[in-house]
């Protein structure tokens, strides 16, 4: 964590503590564009206040992001810090001002985050708190004024006020100028997922995950860490809130977990690449960026169940067919394996998606179902073809809620299976077991 209190007092990255608060009160540290001091919690009661927090919260955002620091008293003067003034905090303090960052803000802030540097070594001595606004590419934010009314705040130096005609028509243009920024990087980043593997040995789905807010000035990604991917992914992380225990989880949950498994860790630039093995059951790779950005490469042709039905082995035998069932499967490990990424280099605000099939171009691609309840290759004598696949975008922040990110990964899956004639999903189709 590095904020303007370190930049102030000279401080390295890393955590503060009473010590740090204490010489900030000593040196009577002045509030900056970025760094607004608060003498006690809103104590959210009516829409005059929540405004007022929507105000504070756009300004930040739309001024390249800053700190807003709860507990510490202002001099009338110069804006600077006088005394410490503890505060009481709770989860339900975050939530409210959460829920305003999405109710009363448009378009809506995302990551915001929290420190709690606590005053005392008693619960009841109190906290300072600090939260931090991220800077937005979605600026300029406009935060609501009564019923009909929306304002763009920023802030000027100390002071907050608002954007004039030229400073929002500035921001829209950045703004669009971004996206298009953006848009280049996605698609970029999904190109080399397409050339991860080769689709003379099967189809295989690539996928590529960008950061809205990438770690620009991140250290390298962890090699234990990195390492540890090279194992059965966890499939609990996005799929053990959504139904309890039950035999056909467990079945699912004993294939699922070796199949992009058995493979070795080598370092590029800025970036691990997470690889199958020459021996594994199916092939794979997997780019973890400095950045937060993830890129991946899924064979879905192998088929990795232990006996294999005659139509089992037609699909295992023509490279441009494959299983449904395993685009399910790949996408369950890539967004298990962006969550761990992301918490890891503590990317928040979401990451913009786009997925594609990538086969032998010679043919179309030929998606099979399996039978619900036998989990056996269904006969399909009038398969949908894909001549030509539809890459898929969405976004999804891979930090939110479990409840939150299915809905938008089942709509993401449909939208794949759906282009070679599936109409349903198996393993994240939303129905109780």
């Amino acid at each position: 964590m590095f904020t303007p209190i370190h930049r102030a007092l000279g401080l390295e990255p890393g955590n503060l503590t009473m010590n740090d608060i204490n010489q900030v009160i000593a040196e009577k540290v002045e509030e900056t564009a970025d760094l607004d001091w608060k003498k006690k919690f809103y104590g959210i009661q009516n829409n005059a206040v929540m405004e007022e927090v929507a105000k504070d919260i756009a300004a930040m955002a739309n001024s390249g992001g800053g700190w807003i620091v709860f507990g510490i008293k202002e001099d009338g003067e110069n804006n600077a810090a006088s005394s410490v003034n503890p505060i009481q905090w709770s989860a339900d303090n975050e939530r409210q001002i959460r829920n305003i960052a999405y109710s009363k803000i448009g378009p809506p802030v995302a990551g915001i985050e929290f420190s709690k540097i606590p005053c005392g070594e008693n619960p009841d001595d109190g906290y300072v708190v600090l939260m931090h606004i991220p800077d937005s590419v979605d600026a300029p934010h406009f935060a609501r004024k009564g019923d009909d009314a929306f304002r763009a705040p920023w802030r000027n130096g100390p002071h907050t006020v608002f954007m004039t005609e030229r400073d929002i028509e500035r921001g829209f243009r950045e703004r669009f100028q971004r996206g298009v920024e953006q848009e280049k990087t996605l698609q970029g980043y999904f190109e080399q997922a397409t050339e991860a593997l080769n689709p003379e040995q099967g189809v295989f789905l690539a996928i590529a995950a960008v950061p809205v807010s990438p770690k620009i000035s991140a250290g390298s990604v962890d090699r234990d860490k990195a390492i540890q991917h090279t194992t059965p992914r966890a499939y609990s992380y996005l799929m053990a809130s959504q139904r309890g225990s039950c035999s056909k989880e467990e079945k699912i949950e004993t294939e699922f977990n070796f199949i992009w498994s058995q493979g070795e860790c080598v370092k590029g630039m800025r970036q691990w690449v997470v690889r199958s093995s020459a021996q594994a059951a199916a092939k794979y790779r997997k780019h973890l960026h400095d950045d937060g950005t993830l890129t991946g490469g899924y064979c879905l042709r192998r088929n990795v169940r232990g006996v294999q039905s005659t139509s089992e082995q037609y699909v295992a035998g023509e490279n441009n067919h494959c299983n449904s069932f395993n685009v399910e499967k790949a996408l369950i490990d890539f967004f298990s394996l962006l969550r761990e990424h992301a918490q890891e280099r503590s990317v928040s605000g979401g990451f913009r998606i786009r997925v594609g099939l990538v086969g032998d171009a010679n043919s179309p691609i030929v998606l099979r179902n399996h039978d619900k309840f036998t989990w056996n290759l269904m006969l399909q004598s009038e398969p949908e073809p894909i001549k030509r696949f539809q890459p898929v975008s969405t976004f999804i922040d891979p930090l939110a809620p479990i409840e939150d990110i299915l809905p938008p990964l089942r709509a993401l899956a449909l939208d794949i299976v759906n282009q070679g004639g599936i109409q349903n999903l198996q393993v994240i189709d939303g129905e109780e077991s």
